[in-house]
């Protein structure tokens, strides 16, 4: 099979486990929204953040070296589990530390516990990310998906009965511990039956063990300026504002993902080692990265344009009245639904090549960016600061990227961007010219979400259509080709 056929049939898998895993969470977050209220999300999500702050595995790119060092060998292997487990511990005994020491009068008390919840299942998934990498590593998404989804499944349904029992935030923990441990268990069973594979242990390579800290030592900074991006604000709304405003903020913000998860997960899950494997190819490799731009661009825009201009009946749909107040706040945070996914998958890039400096630098000016903007803006104007304060991180992000790839790869940025966002300036023109003229409103609830939805996305696809009809089907021609041979 051809890597290319290889790449896009991971992506298949990956799309398929994706969905699958979309629906489940819309359920599951339909019914914990009624559960729980605003206040229980937003010790959770103030928790998450300073557990991610210090999660030290996270930030050393164990899985990103392990995916860039071509071929894989017993020492990789053993090395990349031994440093994995090693450096979860130390999260643990940094965990204990910082949640000692956070002001109680400011913190709800079960901030410190839920942390160290966190890093005990942290310490579960470490057991079986080598299994897990690995697998991915050669691009057995068909495999390694149906574990994701398996285990996924099952947190969620323990996470309700834990709800349903009256323990509120931990049922927000226990999904995210039952999802580790039955991971671990699945890739772990799943790797030990793979063809060919080569013995999994436990050793330390001294060579190779440095080897893997240097490539991930350049990426700390930028995990760290990651967590500072995707969290800081959850800081600054529940510090400031308050555990109920950091709620209905966390609730708009992982509505607005939404989209993301459905593009970014797949591209860069298969993106990346498909970009390790065609580093030394330049002219394959700008193709690929187009190709993966393309897809970002015309499946992620459509779907934040329907959630846009659905957004106070789409919550309400979802999740009841309690959640309206975070209807503006998901109309500010959608284009978030575009930019990360763009982001991610030019992190995939210059990690595959191994030039993670460039990417490190890019998530540096970001964070700095986004405290610089959110703070003022979050005092002065509470959580609709700290979503305006992420819009301008992520643009600032995209100018600096896309700066350094012109100079990385071919690539034509004008016939990549103009054609999408004209046709997403072009679909909500046009929505507002169909709601001025009809009066959608007088729909039940769930036909307003479609319609809505509905017309944004099928104007878009309208215009692109206009615009590029060529382009569009060659692509569209070509992903069928690789996919069925």
């Amino acid at each position: 099979m051809t890597l290319a056929r290889r790449a896009a049939r991971g992506a298949a898998y990956i799309l398929v486990s994706s969905y699958a895993n979309m629906a489940l969470g819309l359920a599951y977050g339909m019914v914990m929204a009624r559960l729980l209220d605003p206040e229980h999300f937003g010790v959770y999500g103030l928790a998450a953040f300073f557990f991610n702050l210090f999660n030290l595995r996270a930030k050393l790119g164990l899985d990103y070296a392990l995916v860039h060092r071509q071929p894989t060998t017993e020492a990789l292997l053993a090395t990349h589990w031994a440093l994995s487990l090693a450096s979860g511990l130390a999260t643990v005994g940094i965990t204990l530390i910082v949640g000692l020491l956070l002001p109680a009068r400011r913190y709800d008390p079960a901030t410190a516990a839920i942390m160290l919840a966190l890093s005990g299942a942290m310490m579960l998934e470490a057991l079986g990310s080598t299994s897990r990498a690995a697998l991915e590593k050669e691009l057995a998404f068909g495999r390694s998906t149906i574990v994701v989804t398996g285990a996924l499944a099952a947190s969620y349904l323990a996470a309700i009965g834990l709800a349903a029992a009256g323990l509120r935030y931990w049922a927000l923990a226990g999904q995210v511990a039952v999802n580790a441990l039955l991971g671990s268990i699945g890739f772990w069973w799943i790797y030990r039956r793979l063809p060919g594979r080569l013995p999994l242990r436990l050793a330390l390579d001294g060579d190779t063990a440095c080897w893997m800290l240097r490539f991930g030592g350049v990426m700390i900074v930028g995990a760290i300026a990651t967590n500072v991006l995707l969290e800081f604000d959850n800081f600054l709304v529940g510090t400031f504002a308050g555990a109920a405003a950091l709620g209905y903020y966390a609730q708009a913000y992982k509505t607005a993902q939404w989209p993301t998860g459905l593009v970014t997960h797949v591209v860069s899950k298969a993106s990346l080692p498909t970009y390790a494997k065609l580093q030394d190819d330049p002219d394959r490799l700008s193709r690929a990265f187009e190709l993966s731009l393309w897809l970002i661009l015309t499946v992620a825009t459509p779907l934040a344009l329907a959630i846009f201009v659905s957004a106070p009946d789409f919550l309400r749909l979802l999740y009841g009245d309690k959640w309206l107040p975070s209807a503006p706040l998901l109309r500010l945070l959608i284009g978030y639904a575009v930019l990360r996914p763009i982001l991610d998958d030019t992190g995939a890039l210059f990690t595959a090549i191994g030039q993670p400096r460039k990417i490190t630098t890019v998530l540096v000016v970001q964070a700095v960016t986004l405290a610089a903007l959110a703070t003022p803006l979050t005092l002065r104007f509470g959580a609709p600061g700290a979503a305006i304060g992420v819009g301008g991180a992520f643009i600032v992000g995209i100018g600096l990227t896309y700066r350094f790839i012109s100079r990385t790869i071919k690539l034509d940025l004008f016939s990549a961007f103009a054609p999408p966002v004209v046709a997403a300036v072009g679909s909500v023109s046009g929505y507002l010219a169909v709601a001025a003229l009809v009066d959608l409103n007088a729909l039940p609830l769930f036909a307003r979400v479609v319609v809505k939805g509905g017309l944004a996305m099928a104007l878009f696809g309208v215009i692109v259509l206009a615009i590029e009809r060529r382009a569009l089907f060659e692509r569209l021609r070509y992903l069928r080709q690789t996919l069925i041979g």
